[in-house]
């Protein structure tokens, strides 16, 4: 297990893949939230402030990451989705799957690499949003001295709607490996996404897993958010967690062609 966690691990410091995602996550999503955060207190009767103001109602700690949660909620499922994607779909694209066959480690035992791997990115990059979104928002001046243990408060829910998030896109694996490819797993991952806005219009959503935790972070307003019950957020964990073991299983039984 250990070589084939070393060797995923190489795979994934070196892919552009996970370089842009790392991005999308780490800088772009703190910045987006920082930009709507800096045109809501600037105020004015632009559209920008205007479009603001139904995302975000005050100035606080609270305010400004409560958004980066909701921003997180779409972004870090795209940007692990595609992660996701290609670490399991480029084994079969770039030829590379029929060399498995023939190491000395079971393939499920691959399988579990990359996905805990791509776990254990996703978790790390969710930290790391919310650890730059603080700086960030100490620039754009936020309202009131803010102590440590209120910021604490306020990056936690980022935190976990990321983490939530991440484990929502390990069932794409599944997806790639049957697919055998990288494409497949995408077309999925914008798929999940169009249906999750569906089933939310429908008001389902609390109850669908990869809807629950955008809600949770107050996409639907504070009322929906509310109504959010621990069982309903438990429910990625368990998608997760299928996920991969269901991934796993394919590898193991899976023929080369």
């Amino acid at each position: 297990m250990r070589a084939a966690l070393a060797v995923e691990l190489l795979k994934m410091r070196r892919s552009r893949v996970v370089a842009v995602a790392s991005a999308l996550m780490v800088v772009l999503m703190p910045a987006l939230a920082a930009g709507f955060m800096a045109a809501y207190l600037a105020g004015g009767d632009s559209q920008l402030s205007a479009k603001v103001s139904t995302m975000i109602t005050g100035s606080t700690w609270s305010d400004y990451l409560g958004l980066m949660a909701q921003l997180l909620s779409v972004g870090a499922f795209l940007g692990v989705g595609f992660v996701v994607s290609w670490v399991f779909g480029r084994e079969y694209s770039d030829g590379t799957i029929g060399s498995l066959y023939a190491l000395p480690v079971s393939r499920d035992r691959i399988a579990w690499a990359k996905g805990l791997l791509v776990l254990g990115w996703g978790c790390a990059a969710s930290v790391l949003a919310a650890v730059v979104a603080v700086p960030i928002g100490l620039v754009i001046g936020l309202d009131g001295p803010a102590g440590v243990d209120d910021i604490a408060r306020a990056v936690a829910l980022p935190v976990t709607v990321a983490v939530l998030t991440t484990l929502l896109a390990l069932p794409l694996a599944l997806v790639a490996s049957a697919g055998r490819g990288y494409l497949p797993a995408v077309a999925a991952l914008i798929g999940i996404v169009v249906v999750t806005q569906v089933v939310t219009v429908f008001g389902a959503g609390a109850w669908f897993p990869w809807a629950a935790p955008g809600l949770w972070s107050g996409m639907g307003g504070a009322e929906l958010a509310s109504s959010v019950t621990p069982v309903q957020l438990a429910l990625p964990v368990l998608v997760g967690v299928l996920g991969l073991w269901a991934t796993a299983a394919w590898w193991q039984r899976a023929e080369v062609v």
